[in-house]
């Protein structure tokens, strides 16, 4: 009789490996019918069976082979489907030289096994594939001893080959952060300790023990002159900080020197909101405060810096917070790295010192305009922190209206303008975006970056306060500040 026409409880279910399994001949193989089998081969042989996680089974002195469908998708038609009731060398001897020792250390009573991440090459669909396993071989127990091996494993080939290709990304990150030509570092907490230094800062600083050990201990030569302050203050605000031609003096070789320095601060944020550390990245620029002559040679210089460094900072974020951070925060933070990029790219077309409004406006909202955007005015000459602040207010702005406001649905639209009028015979710059056609607009419950970017650093800038109307036809945004504050520069942002 057939033990296809045999009903056995213990073989039912399955899917295709079942019926396969049902239907071979095991009454003429050398572990003989199903009805003979021991009861620990009968539960296991039914477990495999019925879980879609991919399990294999070898039995008896032979290994003959048993498993399920889950594990037939890792197969190819070199072995399935004549793999099952084989014989475990004769089908596996191309690797019996990594399984088969495993194999021996089970049958033997010496306990399970586990390889994690594991190469194991397999031969399918006519070529010899590098796969990489996750896996463990388990006693399968027979009277006191030891009857045949249970297989739990699990195909993460895409994994392996993904962690590599991140671990490869990371070390190209850290090369590139290491040969960058402007200096950086990474602090963290309040204690300022730091996280990783490149070559360019080391050299700038001095051969230090930096990395575990708090600013102030690495260089207490810079207390008094700003810098620790600044730390102090970034974390606490979360609002980041350029400094421009910043002298930093520091000991050397018993007597001092002084080196000028641009620099950014940028804080780090934790998903939760709060502010971890700090991202410092500059460029030693005393050269060329030593050379003022060369001012366009300076601009070009700080303008190849800056953009590779804020490309950098974009993919350093991308890499490290993809897998804690959502999308849209990662995504916010480009944008503002982006509008910063603009701007400076308008400081830095002729000098530090000024840049036109209307370069300002058309820079700051050229990736965002749709064309329901417009903007007119008279010809207004801003002030280097003028500029930059205006900038980042206008693209979070833009952002708002696309997400929340005017910009936001097909019929709505911004209208900018701006201009100088006379107010009790002083002349008063004046600048407005209007939304128009938008969702009623509601005052916000609570502040975010935007608002406190307003509020703060353009406050601080036009030294006015902006005025942010939430009228129910559309946000009013303006700002109001003499002609006598546009030119005003600064050396720092923030």
């Amino acid at each position: 009789m057939n033990d296809a026409t045999i009903d056995h409880d213990f073989l039912s279910g399955g899917g295709e490996m079942g019926e396969l399994i049902r239907a071979y001949d095991w009454r003429n193989s050398e572990i003989g019918a199903p009805e003979t089998w021991p009861q620990s081969l009968r539960l296991t042989v039914r477990l495999v069976l019925n879980t879609r996680h991919p399990m294999f089974i070898w039995w008896g002195p032979n290994l003959v082979q048993f498993y399920n469908d889950a594990y037939r998708q890792t197969m190819g038609p070199e072995r399935h489907p004549s793999a099952l009731g084989q014989r475990g060398r004769e089908c596996w001897d191309e690797i019996w030289d990594i399984i088969g020792p495993q194999i021996e250390h089970v049958m033997a009573g010496k306990g399970s096994t586990w390889n994690e991440d594991a190469l194991v090459p397999v031969t399918r669909h006519g070529k010899l594939e590098q796969v990489y396993w996750t896996y463990s071989y388990g006693p399968i127990d027979l009277e006191g001893g030891v009857g045949g091996v249970l297989v739990v494993c699990t195909d993460v080939t895409d994994q392996h080959m993904a962690r590599e290709r991140l671990r490869g990304e990371s070390e190209r990150m850290r090369t590139l952060f290491e040969q960058a030509p402007g200096f950086m570092a990474i602090l963290r907490g309040p204690q300022h300790v730091f996280e990783l230094t490149n070559a360019s800062y080391r050299r700038m600083v001095g051969d230090r023990p930096f990395i575990g050990k708090a600013a102030r201990d690495v260089v207490p030569d810079a207390e008094g002159q700003g810098f620790f302050e600044l730390l102090d203050g970034i974390l606490e605000s979360g609002e980041p900080y350029v400094g421009r031609q910043f002298p930093l003096t520091l000991d050397e070789d018993g007597g001092q020197r002084t080196v000028y320095v641009d620099f950014v601060y940028q804080p780090i944020f934790e998903p939760d909101g709060t502010v971890s550390g700090v991202f410092v990245e500059g460029s030693d620029v005393t050269d060329h405060v030593n050379a003022q002559g060369h001012l366009r040679l300076i601009n070009f210089e700080l303008k190849h810096r800056v953009k590779n460094t804020l490309a950098m900072v974009s993919a350093i974020a991308s890499q490290t917070l993809q897998s804690t951070v959502p999308d849209s925060r990662l995504d916010a933070f480009r944008g503002r790295l982006e509008a910063f990029g603009r701007a400076h790219d308008i400081l830095t077309a002729e000098t530090w010192a000024t840049a036109e409004l209307l370069d300002v406006v058309s820079a700051a909202l050229e990736s965002q305009n749709d064309g329901r955007i417009s903007w007119h005015g008279a010809d207004v000459t801003l002030g280097s922190k003028q500029a930059l602040s205006l900038s980042l207010a206008l693209h979070e702005l833009a952002t708002n209206a696309s997400k929340y406001g005017a910009l936001s649905v097909a019929k709505g639209h911004v209208d900018i303008s701006w201009a100088i009028v006379v107010e009790d015979q002083q002349p008063q710059f004046q600048f407005e975006w209007r939304e128009i056609g938008g969702p009623q607009v509601d005052a916000p419950t609570r502040r975010g970056f935007g608002s406190r970017l307003i509020e703060r650093v353009l406050a601080a800038d036009f030294g006015v306060d902006p005025e942010l109307s939430f009228a129910p036809e559309g946000l009013v945004f303006r700002v109001r500040a003499p002609t006598s504050k546009l030119r005003e520069a600064t050396t720092s942002f923030g």
